[in-house]
């Protein structure tokens, strides 16, 4: 059967909007949409004329702006991307239609959860930022999807056996500063403005203003939700109204809860604190207060919070095993002017800005090596040069003993350190020959009297001894299994990648770690977060 030059392949079936159904154009396949209301109203003499003419303004204006609509997004989208606009619009009798191309590995409704708890977190991202990405060119165009879900944001398996997000059904789509009189959406996932529209009959205009594109951005903040954990968030400290609501079995959604001065906590699924405050951002009751896509999409591709060494003028040393205690997965160097600080990035999300004084309250940090830098070994005959040291993140250095060779073992403010024999010093300009270089800075103290502290410390910090010197692996290839209380696996390709033949398991300061050795015996120490970093590790 033959329907305005497409060849349909199914029967018309029901559908929330109205009919839809699969025909074929040219060998390509496409998607039908025969919408139900608004209709054209017939000329029959059933209508009087206002009636008639009001219900065709009606008609006429859907018409108008989903073609307004559809014309601005395919200047933004092209066949096989991540967004699907209808390609063809015509009049069936009384009743607009519009034509899609098919969709090819779109994955069925009945089988997202299925699919989407079998993925990594790393698909995940994908899909994530596919969604956002495409949202953020509807934007761009002054145009609100007005409603996201589950359903709208297609998961469909490409060519190349990746996931990706596609944004479909533009049906209740407007431009911003043309709101139609009635808007709508999906109730499940309602902004909290939107829901005020929806449940209000007296100034629903004025409401209406404080409808923009962050309402969608709430909506995606559920189904980026419900892509990690499989579920929406959890409405909590309900109001009596709302505990008796749900005890007779109703669904509190989330607009409910926030509109009546509740909470959302978000699933301890998500263990990612870059992902938990991204969400938590974008569920935000203060529209104002979301993310923009552009914000979202921006986040999303930043890397997950890591644990910077400090201020190398701070002098301090960072205590990972207390800040792992304390739930903190990052944190940032912050400079304003002189003061210079810190934001601690739990894993939670949530951030916290401290000076270094805090974190020495908070007990965050320790001492694990010595103050200053010592003098070399006298058999050496090299001088520091330390500008260059410190320029490399070094805070301090002491003489060792390390497989019957004698060499330096030079500390970060992180707590990492690596050992390093005199000709690799000379190699790397570390150092200079005796005489071939100013005399050594008065900053240069022996091991056994290290220099005062930059600052006073405003609480007492033990100070552990001095690890033991170790000695190399004898294997000439062996690496190190991981210790029994780390989560991690080893990548051996990632760490010949890195110049490293061997590794032992070492502890440095009361931290377990591995010791790392070069083909030339210099050996490194590396915390296993570090190693997962660097990628010479990865989390299982």
């Amino acid at each position: 059967m033959r329907f305005h030059g497409f060849e349909l392949v199914t029967d018309w079936k029901n559908s929330q909007c109205g009919q839809t159904a699969a025909a074929s154009k040219a060998g390509k396949k496409y998607f039908l949409k025969k919408y139900q209301t608004p209709v054209a109203p017939l000329n029959n003499g059933t209508l009087d004329a206002k009636t008639f003419a009001h219900n065709e303004k009606l008609f006429n204006d859907f018409v108008d702006t989903r073609k307004r609509v559809n014309a601005a997004i395919r200047t933004i989208a092209g066949t096989g991307g991540n967004i699907v606009i209808p390609c063809d619009e015509f009049i069936e009798g009384n009743q607009y239609v519009e034509a899609a191309e098919f969709v090819d590995g779109a994955v069925d409704d009945d089988e997202v959860e299925g699919v989407l708890a079998s993925l990594s977190v790393d698909v995940k991202k994908l899909l994530m930022q596919t969604a956002a990405g495409a949202l953020f060119s509807v934007h761009s165009k002054g145009i609100i999807h007005s409603d996201l879900k589950l359903k709208n944001v297609l998961l469909v398996r490409n060519k190349t056996g990746n996931y990706v997000a596609k944004l479909i059904d533009f049906d209740s789509s407007y431009f911003v500063d043309e709101k139609p009189d009635e808007i709508v959406g999906t109730i499940d996932y309602y902004s909290p403005e939107l829901g005020e529209y929806a449940d209000s009959e007296d100034d629903r205009e004025e409401i209406a203003k404080k409808i923009t594109e962050k309402s969608d951005i709430f909506s995606l903040g559920l189904i980026f939700h419900y892509y990690l954990t499989g579920e929406l968030p959890e409405p909590v400290n309900l109001t009596d109204r709302l505990k008796k609501r749900k005890e007779k079995g109703k669904v509190i959604y989330c607009w409910i809860a926030l509109n009546s001065g509740c909470e959302l906590k978000l699933s301890p699924e998500i263990k990612s604190p870059k992902y938990t405050s991204l969400i938590r951002d974008m569920l935000q009751k203060d529209p104002t207060a979301r993310p923009s896509a552009s914000d979202v999409l921006k986040r999303l591709r930043e890397a997950e919070p890591v644990i910077e060494e400090p201020w190398p003028e701070h002098g301090i040393i960072l205590d990972r095993e207390k800040l792992d205690a304390a739930d903190i997965a990052g944190m940032k160097k912050v400079s304003a002017g002189a003061e210079k600080s810190y934001e601690l990035i739990y894993s939670d999300g949530t951030k916290k800005p401290v000076t270094k004084d805090e974190l020495y309250a908070m007990g965050l940090l320790k001492v694990t090596a010595p103050k200053s830098f010592c003098t070399p070994w006298d058999e050496h005959g090299i001088v520091f040069d330390l500008d260059k040291i410190k320029s490399r993140g070094f805070i301090s250095c002491e003489q060792k003993i390390m497989g019957g060779v004698k060499g330096y073992q030079f500390y970060r403010s992180d707590s990492n350190s690596m050992f390093f024999k005199p000709e690799m010093l000379v190699a790397m300009k570390y150092a200079n020959k005796a005489g071939a270089a100013p005399a050594p800075s008065t900053e240069m103290a022996s091991v056994s009297s290290p220099a005062p502290a930059a600052e006073p410390v405003p609480a007492p910090v033990e100070t552990p001894a001095s690890p033991e010197p170790v000695s190399a692996p004898a294997s000439t290839s062996d690496f190190a299994e991981p210790w029994s209380g780390h989560s991690i696996v080893f990548d051996e390709s990632g760490i010949r990648a890195k110049g490293f033949v061997r590794s032992e398991q070492a502890s440095m300061g009361g931290v377990n770690g591995y010791n790392f050795y070069t083909a030339d015996g210099t050996c490194r120490f590396i915390r296993q977060e570090m190693a997962v970093i660097q990628k010479m590790a990865r989390k299982v």
